[in-house]
């Protein structure tokens, strides 16, 4: 026996059941297509609520994996850098050795001090160079370099080690070593004992006072020597604690991740049985109004 749509009440109920079919319909396909079963607040308030957490401490995450990336940047500058300075107080050591040789004469000791003293102007490159817009040995000095370009005269503003936070719920760390615990001490500093190096080479008119100068000047090369392995040693751990502190940002987000699908996730398989099935019960209901001598499409439009 046909079902026959009798009165405009029982259209409106077929009317609302079609309705009814294709939002479900529209939702498990939106679902499938998404791959969540949380794609609007009103799907699921508490759901909706967690997952906006959790990306919020994501983005947080996110701001310090960059923080973290910038700082080892900048530590592994500061690591190259003072990898070249050392090599270069070896060279100077080097020459300030053979200037002091009874065998050398005034012209060897002049072609020594003309190489100290391009030396010098390449550790002066060396403590004035940059990562990006920072002054790598500048510290919390980053409006003037560590040591005037022209004269080599050091800063009048103190500066000290430069500190960032990479990692939630930890202490900030030191992201580098300033110009003024590697390139001089309370003694002096790097470039007037090269000055006076060269100076003596070149000689000064008194032969007992420049070779006590040569001699200084050794003494001198060891403690820089000495003050650039304090800095390796402290920037590499620091180097360490930036990549500690990625890994810990990556693990910690991928976790949130699992968390965040584990809430809005959906099951592909059931929701595409879940799609079938409402599929099928749209077209069973379509069939049944179609066969009315009224079909519920004269309702629909």
């Amino acid at each position: 026996m046909n079902l026959r749509i009798a009165d405009n009440s029982t259209a409106a109920t077929f009317t609302a059941r079609v309705n009814a079919q294709r939002s479900r319909l529209a939702v498990l396909q939106e679902r499938l297509s998404s791959g969540k079963r949380i794609n609007r607040p009103s799907d699921d308030p508490n759901g909706a609520e967690a997952v906006v957490k959790i990306r919020t401490s994501q983005t947080e995450i996110k701001q310090f994996q960059r923080t973290a990336l910038a700082a080892n940047q900048k530590l592994t500058a500061a690591d190259d850098s003072l990898n070249g300075y050392e090599n270069l107080l070896e060279r100077v050591r080097t020459l300030v050795s053979q200037g002091l040789s009874d065998t050398a004469t005034q012209n060897a000791k002049n072609a020594l001090a003309t190489e100290i003293d391009s030396l010098r102007s390449r550790i002066l490159n060396v403590a004035d160079s940059k990562n990006g817009d920072d002054y790598l040995f500048g510290g919390s000095r980053q409006t003037e370099p560590p040591f005037d370009p022209a004269t080599a005269a050091p800063s009048a503003i103190p500066a000290t080690a430069q500190y960032i936070q990479i990692e939630p719920g930890t202490n900030a760390i030191p992201v580098g070593v300033t110009a003024e615990s590697v390139f001089s001490d309370a003694t002096s500093n790097i470039f007037t004992d090269l000055t006076n190096a060269v100076n003596a080479l070149r000689g000064t008119g008194d032969a007992a006072v420049d070779r006590t100068t040569l001699e200084t000047t050794m003494s001198r090369i060891a403690t820089y020597t000495s003050l650039v392995d304090v800095a390796h040693a402290a920037v590499g751990a620091n180097m360490n604690a930036t990549d500690l502190a990625q890994e810990n940002l990556t693990n910690n987000f991928l976790n949130l991740d699992e968390r965040a699908n584990d809430i809005e996730g959906d099951d592909f398989a059931g929701t595409a049985l879940e799609l079938a099935d409402a599929q099928r019960a749209l077209e069973a209901t379509l069939q049944v109004a179609s066969q009315g001598r009224r079909t519920l499409f004269d309702y629909l439009g």
